[in-house]
């Protein structure tokens, strides 16, 4: 268990009431303040609901839900200065799962402020920083101070698991009941900014009856310790930095004894042989400049490092990144850039090592009143070292290797290109129109010993043209598009064409009833299979009052193919009704 940190919470009282007391307090004008507040009107609320319901059916598909509801709502109370923002979320969607999931579909979250003082109650997410507290969902609470006042403090405690038994099915995602405990002191001033963050979760062994082995669940403890900070060396130039430590029990039922106690959050909790130690880092300098900026920033994690406190993490991992924004052309061009360098194996153990080479390029320009254009370019490159089994070398017929080397160097180049113009035709009273051509090609080709072997080269062509002219004084609106799609994949070659055509009508008085009706259609030819798409779509929203809005959404979608399969023709519809209320 983790040591009580009594004297960090008598620190943290005693910084606050050092706060407070630094402000000054006009006490002589405090009554004649409190007469011009009362006098105004002490209540306000706001808000809104929401209720969506989504109708399916398919010939083909029968794993999706027929009918599922969502209804969502938020409400804020305002006393004087006070404000209560509440908020819900209700579904049946995963009630009908036959499995048990370890998190809450229906939420209830309140969140209460009055000037510099904010709460969290229920159902809520907090933010301290990447490395420690990142927008987990909990149940509990959480509290925000932002006085005038240097010193800003940040609290939150509550359940981020309940416990799940393992019931017997595979999909059942077995879990122990885990608590989380955090704060987040931040002392802000001028010209810098530092911060300290402590976030503690652990598992109650207790609160499974059956220990889930077989699924390799286990009950574990975490702490998280970071430092973090943002100076302003000149009016130009600036610095950020972050060091977090993270000691990680995986298993509080194994071997208490042992365990790796070289970090500063490792001494803070109870011994044991799967206890690992481990950190991460960050630094980065930007400079402004008169029409721009650029910046250097390093990032390292170590192969082990995890937090409990956010849903997925990547680790094993060191970054170089040199970024740059420019303006040109009396700002009409835009030019920004990113190029990186990332390898991970950073403690050798890894049969082999993987290298990635990323760069990107962007690029804006307003060519004249009616034309705009927008380019991009990224490369990632991956390079990847793989040592190789001695004893299969021996075994393998001589004949059969290539190259008497002792590692296969692998590398991936992935190339992205798009391009953008939209050019506007003509801009009346009676009618404004607009052409829009889009292109993008996806570009990846595997090597091995700088060969490139059969499938090894993956290429993506897609074009899109729309065209859309809108009848202001009629209200209405007509968008045809068309498309087209070429994939090289695993030696094969792959086209869709289509096209589409929506049209958009606003009826009744000050356009309370929006109309929109649309078919597409799309041909996909492959060397096994032809397949044909069409899609019907109509929708509508209907404002009868200011604050009220009902919207329907149909899609009716029929697909064809001449494939050998069970279900050839498909056709599945689906349905959106909703209502939205706000006051």
């Amino acid at each position: 268990m983790i040591r009580e940190p009594k004297h960090l919470l008598l620190l943290f009282f005693i910084c606050l009431f050092q706060g407070i007391n630094a402000q000054e307090i006009d006490l002589e004008n405090i009554g004649k303040r409190t007469k011009e507040q009362l006098k105004k009107n002490p209540f306000k609320i706001s808000g809104g609901i929401s209720a969506n319901s989504v109708f399916y059916n398919s010939n083909v598909y029968s794993g999706r839900e027929p009918f599922t509801y969502f209804l969502n709502g938020n409400l804020n109370i305002g006393i004087y200065s006070w404000n209560l923002p509440i908020s819900y979320s209700l579904t049946n969607q995963g009630s009908n799962l036959g499995y048990q999931v370890p998190f809450k579909f229906n939420r209830l979250s309140i969140a209460p402020k009055y000037k510099w003082v904010k709460a969290y109650i229920g159902d809520a997410n907090m933010t301290f920083s990447p490395y420690t507290l990142n927008g987990l969902l909990f149940t509990g609470g959480g509290l925000e101070l932002t006085p005038d006042f240097p010193l800003k403090i940040a609290l939150m405690g509550g359940r981020l698991n309940k416990a799940i038994e393992d019931d017997g099915n595979p999909y059942t995602i077995p879990a122990y009941k885990r608590m989380a405990y955090g704060a987040h002191l931040k002392w802000e001033k001028e010209k810098y900014k530092l911060g300290v963050i402590g976030f503690y979760a652990n598992d109650q062994v207790n609160s499974l009856q059956i220990v889930p082995e077989s699924k390799q669940v286990y009950p574990q403890e975490n702490l998280v310790i970071s430092v973090m900070g943002n100076v302003q060396l000149h009016k130009n130039v600036e610095t950020t930095f972050e060091y977090a430590n993270s000691a990680l029990i995986t298993n509080l039922l194994a071997d208490p004894s042992g365990g790796e106690r070289s970090g500063i959050a490792a001494n803070f909790l109870g011994s044991s042989s799967t206890l690992t130690n481990n950190s991460a880092y960050n630094a980065g300098v930007n400079f402004k400049l008169p029409k721009g900026m650029i910046g250097l920033r390093y990032e390292r994690v170590d192969p082990e490092y995890k937090t409990l406190g956010a849903y997925f993490f990547n680790n094993d991992l060191e970054n170089i990144t040199f970024n740059s924004a420019f303006t040109l052309m009396k700002d009409k061009m835009s030019i920004s850039s990113n190029l990186g360098f990332q390898r991970d194996n950073l403690n050798n153990n890894k049969i082999k090592q993987t290298n990635r080479l990323v760069g990107s390029l962007n690029m804006n320009l307003k060519a004249s009143d009616k034309l705009m254009i927008s380019a991009n370019y990224s490369n990632f490159t991956t390079f990847t070292n793989r040592q190789l089994n001695q004893f299969t070398n021996i075994n393998q017929n001589a004949l059969q290797i290539q190259q008497p080397r002792d590692s296969i160097d692998y590398s991936q180049i992935s190339q992205n290109t798009n391009i953008n113009l939209n050019y506007n035709l003509s801009n009346t009273k009676e009618k404004v129109q607009n052409i829009n051509l889009n292109y993008s090609l996806n570009d990846m080709v595997n090597r091995e010993n700088d060969v490139v072997r059969k499938g090894g080269v993956t290429r993506f062509h897609n074009a899109n043209l729309n065209y859309s002219i809108d009848f202001p004084e009629k209200k209405l609106n007509i968008a045809t598009s068309g498309n087209f799609t070429h994939t090289y994949a695993a030696s094969q070659n792959t086209m869709i064409m289509g096209s589409g055509l929506t049209l958009t009508k606003s009826l009744l008085k000050e356009d309370k009833l929006k109309t929109s009706v649309g078919t597409s259609y799309n041909h996909s030819i492959n060397p096994n299979s032809k397949i044909d798409v069409v899609n019907l779509r109509l929708g509508a929203n209907y404002t009868p009052w200011e604050k009220h809005n009902f919207n329907l959404n149909f899609v009716q979608m029929f697909r064809t193919t001449d494939q050998e399969i069970e279900n050839p023709n498909l056709n599945e519809m689906t349905c959106t009704v909703g209502y939205n209320y706000s006051f």
